[in-house]
């Protein structure tokens, strides 16, 4: 079984078919060899049935390695392995229905087509006797049917639509009216075909799109670079990324710097520029560089997989509406069993009798008619970076009266930016901007990347520096080429005995404006002031106009800054309220007070937000930029930075609903129709299931519209 395929000193290539069919074998191979002595490094490739050893002659010989790895037996699966074992068997399971489904139907549809054609054309009807070929063919695909009506019937004690439909098909077969049977069975085959087909597509859909997550990776092993599968790696494993590979842990870099696309979990086209101490995601992959990423979280426990199981989740938490779809469902039902048993006691017609069953004890449609609606937008949800945790959230997301915001991190972004730059007579901007940078050169504080950001934009040149020392809560004093530069607040100016009235005017207006305030000074003389602000995210303002274009009664700002920098920030975007210096507890109270007059929803990304997302009606969370624990706690989580996917989500929520009700009234007045038209003798039996296969259909393609919804067509 194992050959060696090639082999030069201190490194052999073996071929080993027993890999592809053993699945945990080459993770055992590289985990035993790496731990002997004299193995230098050890690469394994399952599907190429490979395995490339590096090792020190002076330690081992070629058929030392041999023996060794066939006497290694596969690990046993760990429970994260044998949960998405069991994760891919149900889905092989799903496939496989979805294949039986699709072989019956079809199988169904040829027969029906083939005596339609006999009889229609050749003018030779089958022979529907018992026991004849075609009542046998029929009876096959019945048995199934019969069975599961009969056994439920036992189980739940009560006569529901398996029983009807089983109980149909056996009086029909029993009576000799083959063809009949035959017409329910393609009728209830192709509707639960429909349902089927719609669910798995949604499913795939979400997969497809958040399934981006790299197979295997390399990580550092005693300084070896060592190649295993994703599912193997351990916290705190240090993973190796280059250009054009996919990183396949959450984790902060610990060396290297890269060009990193993010797009596939926030949607942003740009590259970021990661370096040392930036954190990366799951699903993103290294455009250029190379880094290596000290594993924070890895598998299961990565945003990318919490997220996708979260949406997975979703489909299984119905809406209101849904529940009410199902109420209706079975309401059908019960009349339909009504309508059938008196067609029969009236007209005493096997036909008329069964096409009424036939449109008004199959409900499919009605059934479709919101759970079709809420998958395809929880999909196309999905797919524009706005994941609904269920469809109870989907239907909310359009009934909000207030709206609550967070400011830094939610409508602002976390990084301020330096807005204005004043000097004193006798300096120039670019002296100001040369002694901040020099004094921020090193530090890592948010305001001293602003003034980096700001000197670099004037083309000025990096400065020397020497000593820095950080004064908590004032600012930093720096010893550069020119002298003892100082900047920060006005503290630090009086701590240093630097006057600062020249500037007072200028320093109260543009705190006024909402803006902080930096001094720069160098010895005892005041060069100039900075003025730093947070800079609004993209589209805010016209978020907030649509929103109360759209009803929204109340648009608030609740936040833990100073009145200074919130209060303006509010007037000048159009909040109703501004709730500033609040504490935590104080947003969940603010929350629990709004409630008492109007539904509330709350947006917001960090922990001081979680308990307002948890107690609103609708918790938004700012996804990949966000706190993991703020994403969680809440209801809908947005992957990006872009605040008008609110506004999408609300226009969705309401679309869903509009089609949800054109659902409704397409299945029920159809299923009216065809059960007078059924009851008269109008239709046929054949007419009645194709009547059912028809609306059934027009539910499934109305709905199918949510799919590539925009919000954009207000007429749509």
């Amino acid at each position: 079984m194992l050959k060696i395929v090639s082999s030069s000193p201190e490194r052999v290539r073996l071929k080993y078919p027993v890999l592809r069919s053993e699945q945990n074998l080459c993770s055992s191979i590289v985990s035993v060899l790496s731990s002997k002595n004299g193995i230098k490094s050890v690469r394994c490739n399952r599907k190429c049935a490979s395995l490339i050893v590096e090792y020190r002659s002076d330690s081992l010989s070629v058929s030392d390695i041999v023996n060794l790895v066939v006497s290694i037996k596969p690990a046993p699966l760990t429970v994260s392995q044998s949960a998405k074992a069991d994760c891919a068997c149900d889905d092989a399971k799903d496939s496989l229905a979805l294949l039986s489904r699709k072989s019956e139907f079809t199988a169904l549809s040829v027969a029906a087509g083939a005596s339609f054609i006999s009889k229609r054309f050749l003018g030779r009807a089958f022979s529907q006797a018992l026991f004849s070929p075609m009542w046998m063919f029929t009876a096959f695909f019945a048995a199934p049917l019969v069975y599961s009506a009969v056994s439920k019937s036992i189980k739940d004690k009560k006569i529901g639509l398996d029983s009807f439909l089983g109980a149909g098909v056996g009086a029909a077969l029993l009576g000799g009216e083959t063809m009949t049977a035959l017409e329910i069975l393609w009728v209830n085959s192709g509707a639960e075909l429909m349902q089927e087909h719609i669910t798995e597509k949604s499913r795939t859909s979400i997969k497809s799109i958040l399934d981006v997550t790299a197979k295997t990776a390399f990580i550092l092993v005693n300084g070896r670079e060592i190649e295993v599968p994703v599912e193997r790696i351990e916290p705190q494993s240090t993973v190796i990324v280059r250009t054009g590979e996919k990183i396949s842990v959450d984790g902060e870099i610990i060396r290297g710097e890269a060009m990193v696309n993010e797009a596939p979990i926030n949607g942003r086209q740009e590259l970021i520029h990661k370096v040392k101490s930036d954190t990366v995601y799951a699903g993103t992959y290294v455009q250029d560089g190379l880094i290596y990423i000290r594993a924070d979280r890895v598998g299961d426990s990565t945003y990318l997989s919490r997220i996708l199981a979260a949406v997975e989740t979703s489909l299984e938490n119905k809406a209101p509406i849904e529940l009410e779809a199902d109420r209706l469902a079975k309401k059908l039902v019960n009349i339909g069993l009504i309508m059938t048993a008196g067609t029969w006691l009236l007209t005493r017609n096997l036909s008329r009798t069964l096409s009424v069953m036939l449109v008004m004890t199959c409900p499919c449609a009605t059934a479709l008619a919101a759970s079709s609606a809420v998958s395809a937008s929880i999909g196309n949800a999905a797919s524009k970076g706005v994941l609904i945790k269920g469809g109870r959230y989907l239907e909310d997301a359009g009934e909000q009266e207030s709206f609550c915001f967070d400011k830094t991190g939610t409508i602002t972004t976390d990084m301020p930016e330096v807005i204005d730059v004043h000097a004193l007579k006798g300096f120039s901007e670019q002296d100001v901007l040369m002694r901040a940078y020099a004094a921020e050169l090193h530090n890592r504080h948010p305001m001293a990347a602003a003034i980096r950001k700001k000197a670099e934009s004037y083309c000025l040149e990096k400065p020397d520096h020497a000593v820095c020392e950080t004064i908590l809560g004032m600012g930093v004093a720096a010893d550069t080429a020119e002298g003892t530069v100082c900047v920060g607040n006005r503290k630090l100016m009086d701590r240093f005995s630097i006057k600062t009235g020249n500037v007072a005017k200028k320093a109260e207006l543009w705190a006024n404006e909402g803006k902080s305030v930096l001094y720069v000074a160098e010895g005892n003389r005041l060069l100039g002031i900075l003025s730093v602000q947070t800079k609004d995210k993209e589209g805010v303002a016209e978020m907030i106009e649509t929103l109360r274009k759209d009803g929204v009664k109340n648009l608030i700002m609740v936040t833990g800054d100073e009145r200074q920098s919130a209060e303006p920030l509010a007037q000048r975007l159009g909040f109703d309220e501004c709730h500033y210096s609040v504490l935590p507890q104080d947003k969940a109270d603010i929350i629990r007070q709004i409630q008492k007059d109007h539904k509330v929803a709350m947006i917001g990304d960090g922990i001081n937000d979680v308990l307002a997302l948890a107690q609103s009606d609708l918790g938004i969370a700012m996804g990949a930029a966000g706190s993991d624990v703020a994403v969680e706690a809440a209801d809908i989580a947005l992957v990006d930075d872009d605040l008008n996917k609110i506004v999408f989500l609300r226009q969705l929520s309401k679309k869903t609903k509009t089609i949800i009700n054109q659902n409704f009234t397409i299945a029920t007045s159809t299923n009216a129709a065809g059960a007078v038209l059924g009851a008269v003798g109008v239709l046929n039996p054949v007419m009645a299931g194709l009547l059912h296969i028809v609306h059934t259909g027009g539910i499934m393609a109305n709905s199918s519209r949510l799919i590539t919804y925009s919000g954009e067509d207000k007429n749509d």
